[in-house]
């Protein structure tokens, strides 16, 4: 049985314009559904089942000319569903013109999706997927100027899940080409991805329950992906005013928290896996050319790299319980080669300590390393190298150790 409590508005023009043809095809199941349809344009398309009781689909399109498409389908399931799709149209790129979809598939009761794609100076060839089972969870998208594509999968119940692409340029910046999506399962996962720039890409993948990722990228060619898998893990990465760059972190346990930063650089690296509970790690780039890895197993442990300059390569590998590890690494913006390596171990134990801090000055054949290797528990080293050609490697094995270096060359 079909029960249509429907607004369409299908604009049609006879005349100089045959090609208006809009098309409104719902098909409602239930008591107390709503759905809103208001095309106008060219070509317009949407399609909407929604089933049971009580939801809700409401459905704006305006896209008038330039071979411009539009077309949106939402197919609710369950109760008190609600999904609002937005989609504007002008499509005057010179290059890429053409079709806007958005689609929204929910299963289960009071989800809400939300799909908001406008001009922003001119839109071509995007692409918007929700598809939400379970329960209570949220997601929108948003999306202007053109070529941007935005997936998100959710599965569980109070998830979370936000992207926004080129929604805070000016019209005359550069933007568009953006890739973001989130794949979340379990219950109580949030996901941010916020992208302004040219051709980034995004991916957050969770499953457990309350887990929380944030990615916000402005610049253009930055790779970022996240993964975590566990309860209450968190993640940060930011990639600001920047290109190229390159930020991975993989979570697994419980608890964990991870920060990336790079900011004002080029083809910069960051790479990070957390095993365990209560583990944190942070990575900071500014510069071009900067390489930085962390890798932790173990609980309640501590990781902290910092670079600023160019081609700096830092490391840190810690299998233990409580143990902490910093790296400092600067350098000028000039030269070929690497000019700060530096790399930590810390393999068993607990309340292990390694500092490293490396500043080398300009120049293109100038090289720090420092090396710390600790096992066993309650050992301490630092190592600080000022100038060039500086070497220095701590060795410790047994516990309460004490090593600390010190390294000046002009």
């Amino acid at each position: 049985m079909k029960k249509l409590n429907t607004i369409a508005t299908l604009l049609l023009f006879a005349g100089g314009i045959f090609a208006q043809s809009n098309i409104a095809n719902i098909d409602e199941t239930g008591n107390g559904q709503k759905a809103t349809i208001d095309q106008k344009g060219i070509l317009n398309k949407s399609y909407v089942i929604q089933a049971t009781k009580d939801n809700t689909a409401t459905i704006t399109q305006i896209n008038k000319n330039d071979k411009t498409n539009t077309f949106s389908e939402v197919l609710q399931t369950g109760a008190t569903n609600n999904a609002t799709v937005e989609q504007t149209s002008n499509a005057r790129f010179p290059i890429i013109t053409g079709k806007i979809e958005a689609h929204i598939t929910q299963s289960g009761n009071n989800n809400d999706a939300k799909q908001v794609q406008g001009p922003h100076s001119f839109q071509g060839t995007s692409f918007a997927e929700i598809i939400q089972g379970g329960n209570n969870n949220y997601a929108s998208q948003h999306q202007v100027k053109f070529g941007n594509v935005a997936k998100t999968n959710q599965s569980g119940n109070n998830n979370s899940a936000r992207q926004g692409q080129d929604i805070e340029l000016l019209p005359e910046e550069e933007g568009s080409m953006n890739n973001a999506s989130i794949d979340q399962s379990g219950s109580g996962n949030t996901a941010t991805q916020l992208q302004n720039g040219l051709a980034n890409s995004a991916k957050i993948n969770e499953a457990g329950n309350g887990n929380a990722a944030e990615q916000n990228q402005y610049g253009s060619f930055n790779w970022a992906k996240a993964s975590q898998s566990g309860n209450l893990n968190t993640s940060i990465q930011s990639q600001k005013m920047a290109q190229n760059n390159s930020a991975e972190v993989d979570q697994s346990g419980n608890s964990n928290a991870a920060t990336q930063i790079q900011y004002l650089g080029l083809a910069n690296n960051a790479y990070a896996i957390q095993s365990g509970d209560f583990n944190t790690f942070i990575q900071k780039q500014m510069g071009t050319f900067n390489d930085a890895d962390v890798l932790q197993s173990g609980n309640f442990n501590l990781a902290n790299q910092n670079q600023i300059g160019t081609k700096n390569k830092a490391k840190i590998d810690q299998a233990s319980i409580n143990s902490k590890a910093f790296q400092v690494q600067k350098s000028d913006l000039l030269g070929s080669t690497i000019k700060n390596n530096a790399e930590i171990y810390q393999l068993g134990g607990n309340e292990n300590y390694a500092m490293q801090n490396q500043d080398s000055p300009s120049g293109s054949s100038v090289l720090n390393d420092a090396f710390i290797r600790q096992e066993g528990s309650l050992n301490f080293a630092t190592q600080t190298q000022l100038g060039g050609d500086n070497a220095s490697a701590i060795n410790q094995t047994g516990n309460s150790s004490n090593a600390v270096v010190t390294q000046t060359m002009p």
